[in-house]
């Protein structure tokens, strides 16, 4: 069966940010992929969830977010 994957994060710079928001979704049982894509220095880092796990995940990055203020 084919996953259709949805992204729910976007960040430039380094990838401390998205690789925690991933190891926080992983932990809550969500499946995740991480994609870089790089245009010269800048590197935009993405993190795709399965459509299906989407409100979940959106619901676990707000919490975290609302953590770290």
């Amino acid at each position: 069966m084919l996953t259709k994957w949805v992204t729910i994060h976007q960040s430039y710079g380094l990838p401390r940010a998205a690789q925690e928001f991933r190891r926080y979704l992983e932990h809550h049982g969500i499946q995740t992929q991480l994609l870089v894509k790089s245009k010269g220095n800048v590197s935009l880092y993405v993190i795709q969830v399965p459509q299906s796990q989407k409100e979940k995940a959106l619901k676990v990055l707000e919490k975290y977010k609302q953590g770290l203020h």
